[in-house]
């Protein structure tokens, strides 16, 4: 099965979440700068800030039926 999410990264300085908007924007880490990430799993918490601070990418499917 094919997986269809967003890919999110972790710094490995100092352990914040990073998002491909934030690679885009600063090149790495918004909060240290750094550009060593890895790839990560979200928490069920962090799942919801990425929710709130980017909620045009995560509407509904609009052409899906009912």
């Amino acid at each position: 099965m094919k997986n269809e999410g967003k890919q999110f990264y972790r710094c490995m300085l100092c352990n914040r979440v990073v998002s491909d908007w934030d690679i885009q924007e600063h090149y790495g880490c918004p909060k240290c700068k750094n550009n060593k990430i890895k790839p990560t799993d979200l928490t069920l918490w962090e799942k919801l800030v990425q929710i709130i601070k980017h909620p045009k990418i995560w509407r509904w499917n609009e052409t899906a039926s009912v």
